[in-house]
């Protein structure tokens, strides 16, 4: 009896560390990340037809952020650049992200831009992004991918700046 009570023990101890977050040191925003390893940027642009609408855990630098309050970044991998939002804006991120190493975990999207030029904007539906700082990101966007025709983009859950 002695022997069935540790293997339940050792059993729901190795339950519950599987359903922990992954262990990372730095600096943590959001509900943290669950998956075990990192894919770099570049690598996923090389995959992305396999990995679009899927949860992803990837790896980078951050190139560029919402200088309004941190409500989006844009993670650079040599010249691969991908737009991250924060899911329900649920978190941001400090002006001193800027150039960190960064992980992030979240929902990858590959999108076909229909109109690429389109000056319409609809960022300032919310109210938040209004006046000198309004829309940053959005034209961040249409620079970076006018010529791809694509926009790629992350909803991401947490992250960790290393």
């Amino acid at each position: 009896k002695v022997i069935s009570l540790l293997i339940v023990i050792l059993a729901m101890g190795l339950m519950a560390c599987s359903s922990e977050t992954a262990e990372v040191k730095g600096d943590q925003y959001g509900m943290g990340l669950t998956l075990a390893q990192a894919t770099p940027l570049s690598e996923v642009f090389t995959k992305v037809a396999d990995l679009n609408g899927k949860i992803v855990r990837v790896s980078g630098t951050v190139d560029d952020l919402c200088k309004h309050k941190g409500c989006w970044m844009q993670v650079k991998d040599g010249n691969q650049v991908l737009t991250v939002r924060f899911k329900d804006e649920a978190f941001t991120l400090p002006a001193d992200a800027l150039g960190k190493s960064v992980e992030f975990e979240g929902l990858l999207i590959a999108e076909k831009i229909t109109n690429p030029l389109d000056s319409g904007s609809g960022c300032a539906e919310g109210g938040e992004h209004s006046g000198d700082a309004a829309c940053e990101s959005e034209r961040a966007e249409k620079t970076v991918h006018k010529a791809a025709q694509m926009r790629y983009t992350m909803i991401s859950t947490g992250l960790v700046l290393l």
